[in-house]
């Protein structure tokens, strides 16, 4: 089913999909998967494949539909899923839509940059509260923030993509491992031989020719050189 993508400066009540995998559809689409939806108890997702003309591929996103109040034949989409599709606010753009049913999530395991979490009392409690409040569905890579704390689904089971409304989550967490910083590089001073000779003595080598005159020598030899220079 094909339908028109509008951005989120569509949405004319108080509805925020802002950063987020929210949308709003219209009835068309409710309509056409009624029975499916009302068949499953635990909701579904949606599937949209987008064909990107001038990159010459097909890019496939899944979102949560909070209202079927969109405008006739359209999908309103947060402005995080415009940058995804690689499309402005100025063009005409189509997608194709169809429902998707992912299993329950059983386990999901977190990256985390930094520490901040496990300053949480209950840390399952304080997840499994913020997720249930801002998410329906968590796929692999994607990228979450739950109160001020940034997290990556790095696994997800059984499914890469997976329902987490209604189900146990078992929590795992990536934490990056804090590597003590390199020991310094004992480094050699090398000095070769001559070096050291040139440094170690002030002995004149054994083939000099320079001779060690006395007091006395030095100046007989200088009253020498001055009686025997002419003008």
């Amino acid at each position: 089913m094909s339908l028109k993508i509008l951005p989120e400066s569509f949405i004319i009540n108080d509805i925020n999909i802002s950063n987020s995998h929210n949308c709003l559809i219209c009835p068309s689409v409710l309509n056409k998967f009624k029975e499916i939806i009302l068949d499953n108890a635990d909701g579904c997702i949606f599937k949209i494949d987008f064909t990107h003309e001038i990159f010459k591929t097909q890019i496939t996103e899944y979102v949560n539909c909070l209202e079927f109040t969109a405008p006739k034949g359209t999908i309103i989409l947060s402005n995080k899923l415009f940058d995804k599709l690689f499309i402005d606010f100025t063009g005409e753009y189509y997608l194709n839509i169809d429902v998707f049913l992912p299993p329950q999530a059983t386990k999901v395991i977190f990256k985390i940059e930094n520490k901040d979490i496990f300053n949480k009392a209950d840390i399952k409690g304080f997840l499994e509260k913020g997720i249930d409040k801002n998410f329906k569905f968590l796929q692999v890579d994607q990228c979450i923030t739950v109160g001020s704390i940034a997290l990556k689904v790095k696994e997800l089971e059984p499914y890469n993509i997976c329902l987490i409304n209604n189900t146990d989550l078992e929590v795992e967490f990536d934490i990056p491992i804090e590597l003590p910083p390199p020991l310094p590089e004992n480094k050699e001073t090398i000095v070769n031989q001559q070096e050291i000779n040139s440094i170690d003595t002030c002995e004149p080598d054994d083939n000099s020719d320079l001779q060690t005159l006395t007091r006395d020598e030095l100046r007989k030899q200088r009253l020498k050189f001055y009686t025997n220079f002419k003008v």
